[in-house]
Parts: structure tokens; sequence; C-alpha cells
């Protein structure tokens, strides 16, 4: 462990000096030939829903962050049927003050499950959907106290199941009450301890730039996704147009970034009225779907979301641009049908995307 944590030390004080940030050669993505003109249908749905949503086959289950009551609320998607809420939120035995959003929903047996992360009490916690519709009441597994991997007092934003006790959980870019500063980081988890195996990033260092209008925690901010068979993870950059895969199993990562955008040297600058990039990205097996603005923040802020959807392969390659009639702020793609969803919150209201 004691090795391990040198290793960590290394990833966040390694030097750029102007050169690259990123661990690997960033390759040109070349932009498809044409767009698509995406149609997309509006959902009705009750009002327990938000940005924060996932699907799987008939159940639409909506993390609501700021309710009151709880935390997920379950219904049915084809009849607008509400089946319940779950999680409640307090303090007590059987309550959780705050709890991470569902990335994944899987088949287990007969029931659906799905992981969920308490990052003050740091448990990561199985949630079996299926037990909690039938029985009206919470059906969850605690799997283990998962804390930092690292001693910067930060709890993780995403947690992934990849294996029998071994997940793959993500912290973001940040600087830690002392000052110590770290770079978005992926970590390979093992055992009910959750004791960190392995690391992945795709950056060396953080960027030092004070006079930049983004703060220096958030410049190299992205989204991500774990492909369903636990092989890869794609990250999509907020502020630079730059996608970069990561090969799980050996520690390989690959960088694209789209054929005439600007490389990492903007971060030197001011960045006054920086682009808005990618806002979320889902992926299947074959193909990232990742949700795209190119807009300034304030015209991302007046829109209210993005009307593009970039479409590349695992080897990097740009497919296909989808133009999208409403702007979208989340994606999700059914892992039961493979069908495509998003949120818009000018509308709040959710769409199924027509491929």
């Amino acid at each position: 462990m004691q090795k391990f944590t040198l290793y960590f030390l290394s990833l966040i004080f390694l030097c750029s000096c102007k050169e690259s940030v990123f661990t690997s050669k960033v390759e040109t993505a070349e932009y498809p030939a044409s767009a698509t003109e995406l149609k997309m249908q509006k959902l009705e749905t009750d009002e327990f829903y938000s940005q924060f949503f996932s699907i799987y086959d008939n159940l639409l289950i909506s993390s609501n962050p700021n309710s009151n009551e709880y935390f997920f609320y379950v219904s049915e998607l084809n009849n607008n049927k509400p089946l319940g809420g779950f999680m409640r939120r307090g303090q007590g035995p059987a309550e959780y003050i705050s709890l991470a959003p569902i990335r994944r929903i899987e088949r287990k047996g007969d029931d659906l499950i799905a992981l969920t992360y308490e990052p003050n009490r740091r448990e990561l916690l199985e949630w079996n959907i299926t037990k909690s519709i039938e029985k009206g009441r919470d059906s969850v597994k605690t799997l283990g106290s998962y804390k930092n991997a690292n001693d910067l007092d930060l709890a993780y934003s995403a947690i992934y199941k990849i294996g029998n006790a071994k997940y793959l959980a993500s912290t973001p870019g940040f600087t830690s009450y002392n000052g110590t500063r770290a770079v978005p980081t992926y970590w390979l988890l093992e055992g009910i301890k959750g004791e960190p195996t392995q690391y992945y990033s795709f950056v060396k260092s953080p960027i030092s730039n004070s006079q930049c209008s983004i703060g220096e925690d958030q410049i190299l901010d992205s989204s991500w996704s774990l492909s369903p068979d636990n092989s890869k993870i794609v990250t999509t950059m907020k502020w630079l147009d730059q996608i970069n895969i990561i090969d799980i199993n050996n520690n390989h990562i690959r960088s694209y970034r789209v054929k005439g955008s600007p490389n990492e040297n903007i971060f030197y600058g001011r960045m006054e009225n920086p682009k808005y990039h990618y806002q979320d990205v889902v992926c299947s097996d074959s193909l990232i779907y990742a949700l795209y603005s190119g807009e300034t923040i304030k015209e991302f802020s007046e829109t209210m979301g993005c009307d593009k959807i970039y479409v590349f392969d695992w080897d990097g390659e740009f497919k296909e641009i989808y133009h999208l009639p409403v702007p979208l702020l989340r994606i999700w793609l059914d892992p039961s049908s493979n069908i495509l969803y998003g949120y818009s919150e000018s509308e709040e209201a959710l769409y199924r995307l027509d491929l």
C-alpha cells in the first residue's frame, strides 16, 4: 500500500512544463461526411423525475437529490404508473443523508439491481429494485465501507461493479483542504474494504493557472462512462473538444481531439469566454454517444442544454452527428433495449430518441 501511495503522489505532482498534459499522444478525429436530424418523442411521466434518471425496459427510476422525502422514485414508463419512493432522506439507521444517482442497472437472477454510494458514510449499497417494488419498502444490502483511495478527504463520485468484490470508482480533479491538488482519476477497488489496487487517469498533472476564468479544479472536468463489458472507460471533456478511451485491462490510454479544435494550450490563457463542449456520455459495447454543445458557456446556459450528439466507436473514429430539435441536459442508454433517452431542462421532460 505504501508503494501505491507513492505512485499516486507522483501522479499528482508530475510537472507538465507546458508539454502535453495528457498521458497519451492526442490523435485527430475527423468529422463524419454528413449529419442527421434526429426525431424525438416526448414521454408522459409523473412529477417525480429529474435530470438524474435511469431506465430499464419499462421502469423509470428518478433520482431526486433535492427531495425532502425519498432519493429514488420508480414508475412504469409506458403507462405513467407510480410504483413508489425508496431510500428515505434522513439521519436515522434506515435513512440516508446523500446518495449517488444510478449509473447502471443490471439483472441478478430475476431481479433488477443497481449500485449507489453514500458519500457521508462512505458506504457502497446494492439496491434490489425488483424486491423493493414487490415489498413496498427498501431492499438494500451494504457491500462494504469504501473509503477514500487517498488521504485527500474526497468521496467517490460514482462506482461500477466490474467483478466479484471488484469495483471501478472515480474521483474528480480537486484541491484538498491542505492545498494538495489531484487530477481526475479512476480507481480499481477490491474486497469489502475497497482497497485500491490500480488507478487510471488521462492526464499527467493538474494545470496551474490562477488567471483562468475557470477554476483550476474545473479546467479538466469531464464526464465518463464504463463499457457494458467492463473493459473500457470513455471520458469526454467539458472545456476541450476531446474524448479519452482507457482500456482498463492493460492500462492503455488513447485520446482523440476533433479536427480543427483548439489544443490544451487554451488552458494557460484567461479563457474569458470559453466553449462548452461535452455535457454527458453513455456507451454500448460498440458505440459511444456524447452529448455535445460547442457553444459558449453563456449560450449553453441560455439554451439549457446541448443540441447535438456525437457518436464515436471504441477506436476513436467519429461515426455520426445527430442534431436534436430540443436541447438535452442528460442522456441515458437503456441496456435492455439500447434505446437512447434524454432529459430536457427547459421543458422538464423526458424524450425517447429515434436513432
